[in-house]
């Protein structure tokens, strides 16, 4: 996952972030998405759109059986989690309880201002606690 440079995301997925993000206003929306990596790009297939249990404007937690839930299918699917989108009150940007859960959860997060959920910033997190930036790219042809 480390050596990932880019996220693929076709229009129709990228439009129910969209509307996750746009239904859960004020709140911080959560979405997982799940795909396949082939050399150092990552497609996503599925994205799973659970509910933010805390009802937070800064925060998020999806319910654990949930996950697990969500968890079983991308396996069963033979895919695996790719990333976590969110949505932010602030630019978007890893805020430090984002870095602590990217260290444990080493997917791509894709954070979005709440402001403008269309425009997400892709990150991962380096060995070296350092970040790195993922391209994002919307196809309209999928």
């Amino acid at each position: 996952m480390k050596n990932v440079r880019k996220i693929v995301i076709p229009y129709g997925l990228f439009s129910q972030l969209i509307i996750h993000a746009e239904a859960t206003k004020p709140y911080e929306s959560v979405a997982v998405i799940a795909g396949r990596i082939e050399d150092d790009i990552a497609y996503s297939e599925k994205i799973y759109t659970p509910e933010n249990i805390e009802q937070s404007r800064v925060s998020f937690t999806i319910d654990a059986y949930v996950l697990l839930e969500i968890y079983t299918e991308v396996e069963k699917l033979d895919k695996q989690i790719i990333a976590i989108y969110h949505t932010h009150p602030a630019p978007p940007k890893p805020s430090s309880t984002d870095l602590e859960y990217m260290e444990v959860n080493p997917y791509i997060w894709l954070i979005s201002s709440i402001s403008s959920p269309d425009r997400p910033k892709g990150y991962l997190l380096l060995e070296n606690s350092k970040l790195k930036e993922v391209d994002i790219e919307i196809r309209k042809n999928q």
